[in-house]
C-alpha cells in the first residue's frame, strides 16, 4: 500500500540565483547546501537549509527551459514541491487509474526513483514525488551525502562545488 510521508522540499524559479541565495542566507539565515546544474533541463540551481527545512531555488539557463516558461507564465516563486512517497510505483498506478497523468520517467532509477504529476493536479505546482533508496533531502549527513550523490551522478546533472569562505 502506497502512503504519503511528507513534503521534502519546495523549489522557487527565481530571475537571478545569486540574489535569492543570498536573501536566504544574509536575510532568513540560511546556510547553502550545494549549488548544480541540470545541463538537459537548462538551469541551475542551488538547496539551502532553512531550520529544518529545505528549499531549492533554480534559474533557467535557456529561455526555451521550463523554469524561463514558469517564469513568463507565472512569474518568479514557487515552482514544484517534493514530496516522500512510500510505495512510489503503487502510488503512480492509483493516480493513473483516476486519470491524472504521470511522467514516470524517473520511475525505473532504483536509486533516486521519481515521477512528477502537473501543476493541474499540484493546485498550481508540480508535484516532484520521491523514492529515494537511502533517504531523501535533509539536514542530515546522510540526506546531504545523498542529495550530492544525485547530483554527480545522473547524467545531465552537474555538481558545481562551493568555494569554501
Amino acid at each position: 500500500m502506497w502512503k504519503i510521508k511528507g513534503i521534502n522540499h519546495i523549489s522557487f524559479a527565481v530571475k537571478d540565483l545569486d540574489q535569492a541565495i543570498e536573501g536566504a542566507v544574509k536575510n532568513m539565515g540560511g546556510e547553502l547546501m550545494m549549488k548544480f546544474e541540470s545541463v538537459t533541463d537548462k538551469y541551475i540551481g542551488a538547496c539551502v537549509a532553512l531550520g529544518e527545512h529545505v528549499i531549492s531555488y533554480i534559474q533557467a539557463t535557456d529561455e526555451s527551459s521550463f523554469v524561463a516558461k514558469h517564469i513568463e507564465m507565472k512569474g518568479v516563486g514557487p515552482q514544484h514541491m517534493g514530496i516522500t512517497v512510500e510505495n512510489l510505483e503503487e502510488y503512480v498506478s492509483h493516480l493513473e487509474s483516476q486519470g491524472i497523468k504521470v511522467d514516470k520517467s524517473q520511475l525505473g532509477n532504483e536509486t533516486f526513483k521519481e515521477a512528477l504529476v502537473g501543476p493541474k493536479f499540484g493546485q498550481g505546482l508540480v508535484l516532484q514525488l520521491m523514492e529515494w533508496k537511502g533517504g531523501t533531502i535533509d539536514l542530515s549527513p546522510e540526506g546531504r551525502e545523498l542529495l550530492n550523490r544525485k547530483y554527480q551522478e545522473e547524467p545531465g546533472l552537474k555538481f558545481i562545488e562551493i568555494d569554501p569562505k
